[in-house]
């Protein structure tokens, strides 16, 4: 398929796909309005380093290779995307920017840090600066992704603001 949501292709396939595990692209995520109707704007800023960016070329180069090795060769693979005519640094970079989607797993977008880090929204009790009384608590509070499935550390994450929660909430003396 081309993107998620739509239908197969008619011709047999399998896809190779690579993950930049540490991205070092930050993106953003800002209200354009007052009005909670609006959608916020979101920039996902993909491959807006070089490190990014040349992770992104060597995942395709090496997925080549891999594809390439002969045990694959009896079934006669064909690359469909990015395409093979596409070999310089500049083509590839354009090709995984093209390509490129969250995988369904964004995070940091109410980061928690230190007090003097002003890119911090939370504390490290998961409450949001300058607002009393609200807290964030799922995987938006991670500073930056793990190098894995989000699952899990969310529903750490979720299990530790609630204790902190309930831990604030009782009656102190």
């Amino acid at each position: 398929m081309d993107k998620w949501g739509e239908g197969l292709h008619p011709f047999s396939a399998f896809t190779a796909s690579v993950c930049n595990l540490r991205p070092a692209s930050r993106g953003s995520t800002h209200a354009q309005s007052p009005e909670p109707t609006k959608p916020p704007l979101i920039r996902p800023n993909y491959l807006s380093t070089e490190e990014d960016r040349r992770v992104a070329i060597d995942a395709l180069r090496l997925t080549r290779r891999i594809v390439g090795q002969h045990l694959l060769a009896r079934y006669k693979p064909e690359e469909y995307k990015p395409g093979e005519h596409l070999t310089s640094d500049a083509e590839l970079t354009q090709a995984a920017g093209d390509l490129g989607t969250t995988i369904f797993h964004p995070v940091g977008t109410a980061k928690m840090g230190a007090d003097n880090d002003p890119q911090a929204v939370l504390d490290e009790r998961l409450r949001v600066r300058g607002i009393d009384g609200l807290r964030v608590i799922d995987a938006s509070a991670m500073p930056r992704i793990t190098s894995g499935n989000t699952n899990s550390p969310t529903i750490m994450i979720a299990e530790k603001g609630a204790e902190m929660v309930l831990s604030d909430a009782r009656p102190r003396g």
